[in-house]
């Protein structure tokens, strides 16, 4: 077999056994590494079961077996230490229930078209993470008042000349709320991902979330690298569609916009009679404060009705009952605005790498008299 057919084969297999079939079911994006989005209609529950959660990568990584794993901590610290599976649950536990957003999550609407995964809506979900707060494993390292960026390392090794995926978060951002993640709605943390360990940086994209966590660094200065310095930025002032920006005219991305998405509508209905148009929404600031519903392309909204269940950086879900007065197409558009008063737009703006992305979702259907 050629190394092609073989690589092409490998490829396969990766992607039968990461993502599941029948009715509970991914959208399988590419083969290599293995992206899998997840159907807006199955997104209709508070916490995302894990088989239904969206599978990102930049290659076909090495998982690392859990008897022999251990997460260094070293750089900026009075005490290096070599933390195993054993050593972690010995520490105080840790639980929050938070969107995972790829960052590219929305990119094929973009227009003009940009490069990269062509992900729709559904590269997001909802879970429960738990494992040690990052604040309690670098306490136990002795951070050093110095260190004003924490580096993340994974174990996925590139292919050939691929730059590294070495990515760094701000430590007050981790001593806030960063957690060093074994567990996944109840369950052993999955190797698609990121077993056996994960960084949960809770509102932020999901660039930050490294996988396959080997190593936590504290250091004064950020990452370099090209997941810093040039993938994984967000223009200072966007410009018009199509105008490109070089990378010390761009920020980092970090957290996430405020978005709202539509999980169930209705195919038609009849003037008079109640129909129910369901979704979430999320942010993060880190909470949704509301959510609304216009069928006269916004110049008046309705408010929805939020779900009893939120956490901070999780999503609410949010049902409007919506009665058509007249015949013909119906529209609804939906807008979420957070704890921050950060009002979903109408467009999305325009970004060379297709982040972000947060314009009003609508659903059109026929209306009989």
């Amino acid at each position: 077999m050629s190394r092609r057919g073989f690589l092409a084969v490998s490829a396969g297999i990766a992607a039968a056994a990461a993502v599941p079939s029948g009715r509970r079911r991914l959208i399988q994006m590419n083969g290599y590494p293995v992206d899998a989005e997840t159907p807006l209609d199955q997104l209709t529950t508070y916490v995302t079961p894990n088989d239904l959660f969206f599978v990102r990568s930049h290659w076909n990584p090495t998982v690392p077996d859990r008897k022999t794993w251990a997460l260094t901590v070293d750089g900026e610290v009075e005490r290096p230490l070599r933390l195993t599976l054993a050593d972690l649950a010995r520490m105080p536990q840790a639980s929050a229930t938070c969107v995972l957003q790829c960052a590219g999550n929305g990119r094929s609407l973009h227009k003009p078209v940009v490069p990269g995964v062509q992900w729709g809506q559904g590269a997001v979900g909802n879970a429960r993470w738990t494992g040690v707060r990052v604040r309690d494993v670098l306490e136990r390292a002795g951070l050093k008042p110095g260190a004003r960026h924490v580096h993340a390392f994974g174990s996925d090794d590139p292919p050939f000349q691929v730059p590294p995926f070495h990515r760094s978060v701000e430590v007050e951002k981790l001593l806030a709320d960063g957690i060093v993640a074994t567990a996944m709605n109840g369950a052993p943390l999955p190797a698609a991902h990121g077993a056996p360990a994960r960084l949960v940086v809770p509102g932020w994209a999901g660039d930050h979330w490294m996988k396959w966590l080997t190593r936590l660094s504290p250091q004064p200065d950020a990452q370099k690298g090209f997941y810093m310095d040039v993938a994984y930025r967000y223009p200072k002032s966007p410009g018009a569609p199509g105008v490109a920006f070089k990378p010390e005219e761009m920020d980092p991305v970090t957290a996430l916009f405020v978005k709202s998405n539509i999980t169930e509508a209705p195919s038609r209905a009849r003037v008079g009679s109640p129909v129910v148009l369901r979704g979430f929404a999320f942010s993060g600031a880190p909470d949704v404060a509301k959510v609304e519903v216009s069928d006269d392309d916004g110049e008046r909204w309705s408010p929805a009705e939020l779900g009893r269940e939120h956490d901070p950086f999780a999503w609410r879900l949010w049902s409007f009952r919506y009665t058509p007065r007249a015949a013909g197409t119906a529209t609804l558009r939906v807008r979420a605005t957070d704890s921050n008063g950060n009002v979903q737009p109408r467009d999305a703006v325009w970004n060379q790498s297709g982040y972000l992305y947060n314009a009003w979702p609508s659903a059109s259907f026929e209306v009989r008299a």
